[in-house]
């Protein structure tokens, strides 16, 4: 299966600020297995705290939706939930996705995941 981004929803029970232990390791994970600001460890810290600010006062984070090889998109829904995407087909997505999966089940965070479902997937399928 082409893999282009994987949906991470979170269950029903589990507020923001119930990310906020995790969330931190998490994006460290994404940007090591994605091979991204290894040489600015300021930056990656930087997008990293941004993002625990917004989780302590229980708000969505902004993820990682900047300029890059490839992006965690939190959605502007209510629910809890973000996207790995790459702007091409990847088996990289797939494994980042299972990295970050076991991670959040070993530290209890129930969710499920679901591939090429983001709506930008749509609109590119339907154009070609």
């Amino acid at each position: 299966m082409k893999i282009w981004n994987s949906h991470i929803i979170i269950d029903r029970g589990i507020e923001w600020k119930d990310l906020e232990p995790v969330w931190g390791d998490m994006l460290q994970l994404f940007f090591q297995y994605s091979r991204q600001f290894i040489d600015e460890p300021e930056t990656r810290e930087l997008i990293i705290e941004e993002n625990l600010v917004d989780l302590k006062h229980n708000r969505k984070p902004e993820g990682f939706n900047r300029e890059g090889k490839m992006r965690i998109v939190v959605p502007l829904s209510n629910d809890r939930e973000f996207f790995i995407y790459r702007g091409v087909y990847s088996d990289e997505v797939r494994v980042i996705t299972e990295k970050i999966c076991s991670f959040l089940a070993r530290n209890g965070i129930k969710h499920k995941v679901e591939w090429n479902d983001m709506l930008l997937y749509e609109m590119k399928k339907r154009r070609r």
